[in-house]
Formats: structure tokens, C-alpha cells, sequence
């Protein structure tokens, strides 16, 4: 195994489906070309790699990544280099020259926690140097969210999707209860969510998840034409879904319908229960 410290100089591929990347680093004086899953990169970062060198009969010699790791800007060289990729929007090679020259190795610090230090660069005014800022603070949280996410199995599209729903929220939805994803994020339905709940530990027999499988049990049945389902039915299909007995389900149909997610109506001698889109 191989490892390899240098700068990101540019990204020739990257499938945002699954985080396969292509791109030219520059290590000590050498340009390679690296290849591999990397959750979030951009050009201009400093990355220390793990990985073997391989031959591809078309583009020759590649580094095959197989852990890596993004590293903080340490020096005034790699801080002005990350900031004149382009990877911090309104911040071009001049102003990142500026910027550096100015506070020197200091530079990120000031970003994080002195901001408004920022304009007394010639150019930068308050407001912007709190976009900057902003930026650089959700550059670091996206990507350890990503690298979070993808612990549970999460694809990177739907890491990128999750984190836009929740931000910084998106620890204590995944620990407390996932099945919340079903409800807020397109692309993930009760299953996706039932198995990220699988994977942090959540109970079989969770509130959350029981109530979640009432309501995609619900849906499959709109898919049939249905607008709704005899109690007795839904309770069936539920409890074949969940693993839980018909109490475990029943007893949460009227906290859904209090919580506005189901409606249910007495009809003769049956009680009939909506979705409430329905």
C-alpha cells in the first residue's frame, strides 16, 4: 500500500451518484492521477492517500485510492492554494493572494473565529466576509456529515439530500429517529429509512417505526387505487410488515390522527382509516 500526500489540481470525473472521482494531484513536484470513492472533494484541497498503482491500458499509470483523508490547510502556501481554486465562491487567486499575505498562517483561524477580521482586506466588505466565512463552516460540516452518513450505508446523493433537509440537525435525526427521512427527503421511503434504523439500533418495536409502517402501508395501498383500509386490514398488513403484534399497531392510530397524519371515519360496523393527503 502506497501513500501519497499532495494537492487536489484538478477533477477530470466525478459520478455524484456514487462519489467515484477522477482527478490530478500534484505530490511533491509530480502530477498523478488518482482514482476512487471520495465523499466530497474539491480542487485546490490538500489529501493524504492510501491506495496501490495500477496500469489502465488507456490512461496509464493511476493511484487505485482506497482510504483517504482531507487535511486542514496548515501553511500560508496550501491556505492560498485552496482559496484560488475556486472553492470558496467570490474568492479568486488575487483576492486569496490578499488575503494570506495578510494574515499569513493565521488565515483560517481568522475565518472561523474572527470573520469580521476579514474586511480589512481592500475588497471584502463586512457581509462578505461572512459569506466567506459561512462558507469555509459549511464546506467542513458537509463533509463530516457525509462521512457520517456513509457509515450507515447511505449513498452519497442522498447524504448530499439528507444534510440540505436537516444540516447540523442530521446527528440527531439519524439517532433518534430515521423513519423521519421517509417524511422529509425525496428518495428515501419507509424501507431506506427502516434500514439506516437497523444499522444505528433502533428497536423493532420503536414508536417511530411502527408508526412510519403504518403509514407506508397506507401508501402501497393508494398504489392499489385505495384512499383507505378497514382497521382490521391495515393492522394486517402492518404487523406482517413490522413484526409486531396487532396491539403495538392499533394503539398508535389515534395519536396519528391527533397529529393530523391519519384521518379515521366509523362506517356501520367498520372503522376506516385515510392518510390525510387522501
Amino acid at each position: 500500500m502506497e501513500k501519497v500526500t499532495g494537492y487536489v489540481e484538478h477533477i477530470v470525473f466525478r459520478n455524484e451518484e456514487n462519489g467515484y472521482t477522477v482527478m490530478q494531484v500534484s505530490s511533491e513536484g509530480d502530477e498523478l492521477t488518482c482514482v476512487g470513492i471520495f465523499h466530497v472533494i474539491s480542487e485546490g484541497e490538500r489529501v493524504e492517500m492510501e491506495g496501490k498503482y495500477t496500469i489502465h491500458p488507456s490512461y496509464g499509470p493511476q493511484l487505485k485510492v482506497e482510504n483517504y483523508r482531507v487535511l486542514a490547510p496548515e501553511d500560508s502556501v496550501s491556505m492560498e492554494r485552496y482559496l484560488a481554486s475556486g472553492a470558496v465562491k467570490g474568492v479568486g487567486a488575487a483576492l486569496a493572494a490578499r488575503i494570506v499575505r495578510h494574515f499569513k498562517d493565521d488565515t483560517f483561524r481568522v475565518m472561523e473565529e474572527e470573520p469580521e477580521r476579514l474586511a480589512e482586506i481592500r475588497g471584502i466588505s463586512e457581509r462578505k466576509a461572512m459569506e466567506i466565512s459561512q462558507q469555509i463552516a459549511e464546506k467542513r460540516d458537509l463533509r463530516q456529515a457525509m462521512i457520517y452518513l456513509q457509515n450507515y450505508g447511505i449513498s452519497l446523493t442522498l447524504a448530499v439530500k439528507i444534510y440540505r433537509a436537516y444540516g447540523m440537525d442530521t446527528y440527531r435525526v439519524i439517532q433518534e429517529n430515521p423513519y423521519q427521512l421517509a417524511e422529509d427527503v425525496e428518495g428515501i421511503g419507509f424501507k431506506t429509512a427502516d434500514e439506516i434504523a437497523h444499522r444505528v439500533g433502533i428497536h423493532t418495536d420503536s414508536d417511530f417505526r411502527i408508526r412510519s409502517g403504518i403509514l407506508f402501508c397506507l401508501q402501497q395501498a393508494s398504489l392499489d387505487g385505495h384512499t383507505w383500509l378497514p382497521s382490521e386490514m391495515l393492522t394486517a398488513r402492518s404487523c406482517e410488515l413490522l413484526g409486531v403484534d396487532a396491539p403495538s399497531v392499533e394503539k398508535h392510530y389515534m395519536d396519528l390522527a391527533i397529529d393530523k397524519k391519519l384521518v379515521l371515519k366509523q362506517a356501520e360496523d367498520q372503522l376506516q382509516v385515510y392518510a390525510s393527503s387522501y
